[in-house]
């Protein structure tokens, strides 16, 4: 069977001052500057959803004893 490869996923940066978000290959190599308004603090973008993590498997052995 064939491996298939993964699409990489876009990474997302926000910019703290004017708020437009935009993706990493349109920041130039070695800077960290909004490629709209200059500002030099951005951060990465938050997504929409929420994520859903199990923390361990002892809580799913707790549900299945409490919920009896």
């Amino acid at each position: 069977m064939e491996s298939q490869v993964k699409p990489e996923e876009k990474v997302l940066y926000q910019c703290v001052w004017c708020k437009r978000v935009f993706e990493k290959r349109m920041l130039k190599v070695g800077e960290t500057v909004c490629p709209y308004c200059g500002f030099s603090i951005i951060r990465k973008a938050r997504p929409m959803a929420a994520k859903l993590l199990i923390t361990s498997e002892l809580m799913k052995e707790q549900r299945l004893l409490t919920s009896s």
